[in-house]
């Protein structure tokens, strides 16, 4: 089937039928929003089944259930769900909620037939083997570890809130689980969930996609209208009573430093009173935003919002939670005294926010939804969500409306309703500070006891220690027996459907220029959402590249002086300002009406000088959380700097120190500014000419090389960072990449991707071949200290290092030695162009994408002419770029972990 795509020149904003309904004969609801603007297609099945689904003892069934759904099909056995999805970078998920499972895919639009039958072929006959039970308990049990058992907080404030807010069982239970009572289910309880639960009467199917009505009607009818309709279905939930006093849940916690307590209010149900829902959500807003310094009550940020997984996730009953961390020396009724007094303010007709106010933050969270909304995969799921709980997908349209028109007196009808309402508290402490234990714990399903009631009333509190690690799953009790395979036609398996012609992507009408102080400007129009998307990425140059703690603390200082980010809240919008040692970056959105006012605050941005005395005056400031891989770049980017310059102005030798340059701290000279929006680019480049032309640029110290070329070394220069390490160790091998190596730049790209850049990279591959447990190996091209690099990121046992080392240098070699096959080019190349249009998902990730491309010294062309660029490099091409870029990427090793420098230079030389 042809697809035509085409992508931006206006992406027109969703009209009166972006979305359509009908009903299968089998009972199957079908959400279809057509003719959406982009080269990819995204595909959601949500079931009415979740957590409150699930009967006493089976608590965690509906999660682990979900795992399930991807191991095995009529048509897709054994895992082969995932078989033609990742060659063409597609993705797949599933979550489990409240009172839903969702499943879903993004894929290319020529690969949305395929996205539909894998979806009907496990409604239609999934298959469970006591193998592939046992699997997925062990993963469920290290997802249990990870997000509750193994990590501080892990249960605040699901799931130890609703246990305190609720008493039925079905809404207060604890959805993840426990692994011991998880590992007896057996493969025909599976079965009896599916024929319970997963019918076609009790799912919705939702398609957004580039594609007409009729077309997406032919398509889902093809694979899901013969789907055998059942009975079944999830059964009505329980009512839950009112609250008939106020509530508290403790926990202790030796990991903790110091309580952090969660507190939850009744909403009302959506389903009966919207208006009074999306007033709860503007005064939640408004409470998240509150600060000391703006005269709220609180000595601490709050979070607040609507539901436990985000707002309308859930059918009623659900709640409104508010999060903190307490100062010390404060207790968890001195907190909720003073959250009641703030929503007494907020009521009283004298101290309630003002309505201008009221208005700025109902208008920026409706265009924070049409923002998260914009995204193809977001959207589906989020028409999906809305059908099956509430019969209304055009909510996730009718909603930032629905927001905007939120008057104060109704916030202030919310906040008095608060006030005067019972509400439930769950505390973690830790040990030896939390209120005295009483005799008995409150369970999931039982009543906890009262919680102290901030007016005066009498306290008695629970408490219970801190969670234990979860046992290992009890798979000797699973049956041993025949696999369970719910075929439900006479057809049998069935073949995947062809793929569509390919999606090409287009970028109508943007413009590209640069302006008189260097600065490179792309535009490019986007009109989902109405908001406009701002990114500035500029090289810190050799002074921040020394001294990238001084450059962190120097954006906060910047941030602080012009107040960016408060005056881009103001307008509906965000902005921050960030760096990775390597660039400094200026990241926004606004609504588009705002444009002219956001770039008016990035134009203050670029005109802050330094202080005085540099940057030295702002180091006592916190600095941003640094991942492995920025650590690792960080070591090599000073050892770099040392071994090839920069050279110092007017003389040779290299500059130990250099000084801060004058004038402001980012420097536009080559820096690169993208704006993706529903802005005319012409206007755009016209505003930016006005607002930034004329600021200064200070080019950054030149950089030059040793000598031409990398030099050849028997063994490799090795720099270790010893830190503390689970056994496994991070290496970074790299070298400077050739400026003239005889090789385009579409060659390096493929091949890049073809030695380590994609699902099937022959690295990942080697590693299969080789059963090397625990090893990831990836391939990648960047810039550090101004200067193109090739680098191999590794992750392996500390016992493997020399191995992995010898696995990068063999695959780089048999590469360069003999070119790769047309088959294997075709893989590689299919997997490039469809990677290419996940950038077209949102205009945010566009805007990311732009941003990397004009900094990597591309443009419009390679963006839309990338998959025709790819298509015309030889086998013989990619062998040459093999050799010049991944031959001599061992030339320096970065090593993080917890080894001896000594040990680790010996094994690896």
């Amino acid at each position: 089937m042809t697809v035509p795509v085409s992508v931006p020149r206006g992406l027109p904003a969703p009209g009166p039928r972006s979305v359509v309904r009908h009903r299968l004969p089998n009972g199957l609801r079908v959400v279809l929003s057509p003719g959406r603007p982009g080269p990819r297609a995204a595909v959601a099945v949500h079931y009415g089944v979740g957590f409150r689904s699930e009967r006493p003892g089976r608590e965690g069934m509906a999660h682990l259930f979900e795992h399930l759904m991807f191991r095995g099909s009529e048509s897709l056995p054994d895992g082969a769900f995932f078989d033609a999805l990742h060659p063409l970078a597609g993705t797949a998920n599933g979550t489990t909620h409240q009172d839903y499972t969702d499943y879903f895919q993004t894929v290319p639009a020529q690969a949305l037939e395929q996205a539909l039958f894998r979806e009907a072929d496990r409604m239609r006959a999934p298959r469970f083997t006591p193998a592939q039970l046992s699997a997925q308990l062990v993963e469920v049990t290290r997802e249990i570890e990870s997000m509750r058992d193994g990590r501080p907080y892990g249960g605040l404030p699901w799931p130890l809130l609703p246990q305190a807010l609720f008493r039925t069982f079905a809404h207060a239970h604890d959805g993840y689980g426990d692994p011991g009572r998880l590992g007896r289910i057996t493969v025909e309880d599976c079965a009896r969930f599916f024929e319970t639960y997963y019918t076609p009467s009790n799912a919705v199917l939702t398609v957004v996609a580039p594609h007409s009505e009729d077309g997406l009607r032919v398509l889902v009818e093809r694979h899901f209208a013969d789907v055998p309709a059942r009975t079944g279905g999830a059964p009505a939930t329980p009512p839950e009573p009112a609250l008939d006093g106020h509530r508290l849940l403790c926990r202790t916690d030796e990991r903790v430093p110091r309580a952090a307590v969660a507190v939850g209010y009744r909403l009302p149900d959506p389903a009966g009173d919207l208006s009074a829902y999306a007033a709860h959500m503007v005064l939640a807003e408004l409470t998240g935003r509150a600060r000391p310094a703006d005269g709220s009550p609180f000595e601490a940020p709050v979070s607040a919002g609507c539901g436990f997984f985000g707002a309308l996730d859930a059918r009623d009953p659900d709640a409104l939670v508010v999060v903190t961390a307490l100062p010390r020396g404060r207790s968890a009724e001195d907190f909720t005294r003073r959250l009641t007094g703030w929503w007494e303010r907020q009521a009283a007709p004298r101290t309630r926010e003002e309505p201008d106010t009221v208005a700025r933050v109902a208008a920026a969270l409706a265009a924070r939804h049409r923002r998260d909304h914009a995204d193809v995969q977001r959207r589906c799921r989020a028409l999906g969500r809305l059908e099956l709980l509430f019969g209304h997908a055009e909510l996730a349209d009718d909603l930032p409306a629905l927001l905007a028109r939120t008057t104060p007196a109704e916030v202030a009808a919310a906040a008095a309703r608060l006030a005067g309402a019972y509400h439930a508290t769950a505390v973690v402490t830790p040990p030896g500070t939390g209120p005295r234990p009483a005799a008995a714990t409150a369970a999931a399903g039982q009543e906890a006891a009262p919680a102290p009631d901030p007016r005066g009333a009498p306290a008695a509190v629970t408490a219970d220690t801190r969670p234990t690690a979860p046992p290992a799953p009890n798979t000797g009790t699973l049956p041993v027996g025949r696999a369970i395979h719910l075929a439900r036609t006479a057809r049998g398996p069935r073949p995947l459907p062809p793929l569509g012609e390919p999606a090409v992507p287009a970028l109508d009408g943007a413009r590209e220029g640069v302006l008189a102080n260097g600065l490179r400007v792309l535009a490019a129009p986007d009109r989902r959402g109405e908001l406009v998307e701002l990114r500035l990425r500029a090289a810190l140059g050799p002074w921040g590249w020394r001294r990238p703690r001084e450059i962190a603390a120097l954006l906060g200082a910047v941030d602080s002086a012009t107040g960016a980010a408060a005056r881009a809240a103001r307008l509906g919008g965000e902005l921050r300002l960030s760096t990775d040692g390597q660039w400094a970056d200026v990241s926004g959105w606004a609504p588009a009406e705002e444009f002219t006012a956001l770039l008016a605050i990035v134009a203050d941005l670029l005109t802050v000088r330094h202080p005085g005395d540099g940057a030295d005056a702002f180091t006592g400031r916190a600095l941003p959380r640094r991942s492995p891989e920025n650590l690792m770049d960080e070591a090599l980017r000073q050892h770099w700097l040392e071994r090839y310059g920069p050279a110092v102005p007017g003389g040779s030798g290299v500059s130990a120190d250099p000084a801060p340059p004058p004038g402001p701290p980012l420097s536009l000279a080559d820096a690169a500014f993208v704006v993706v929006g529903a802005v005319d680019p012409e206007r755009v480049l016209a505003e930016a000419a006005h607002a930034l032309g004329q600021l200064p640029s200070h080019p950054p110290a030149p950089v030059t090389a040793t000598g031409e070329g990398v030099p050849t070394r028997v063994a490799p220069e090795v720099l270790v960072l010893r830190r503390p390490s689970d056994g496994a160790v991070r290496l970074t091998l790299c070298a400077p990449e050739p400026p003239r190596a005889g090789t385009s730049e579409p060659a390096r790209y493929l091949t890049t991707a073809l030695f380590g850049g994609h699902f099937g990279a022959r690295l990942a591959e080697r590693c299969r071949r080789l059963d090397r447990a625990g090893h990831v190996v990836f391939a990648a091209r960047d810039t550090v200290a101004g200067r193109a690099r090739a680098l191999v990121r590794v992750t392996a046992p500390r016992a493997a290092l020399a191995a992995a080392v010898d696995d990068v240098r063999g695959e780089a070699a048999a590469l360069a030695a003999v070119p790769p096959g047309d088959e294997e080019l075709e893989v590689v190349r299919r997997y490039c162009a469809a990677q290419l249009l996940t950038a077209f998902d949102s205009p945010g990730l566009l805007a990311d994408a732009l941003r990397h491309t004009v900094v990597s010294g591309r443009g419009l062309e390679w963006v839309v002419r990338r998959p025709a660029l790819l298509g015309e490099v030889s086998g013989e091409e990619v062998s040459a770029a093999a050799h010049a870029l991944f031959v001599p990427v061992t030339d320096t090793v970065v090593v993080l972990g917890d080894v001896e420098p000594a040990d680790v230079t010996r094994e690896l030389s």
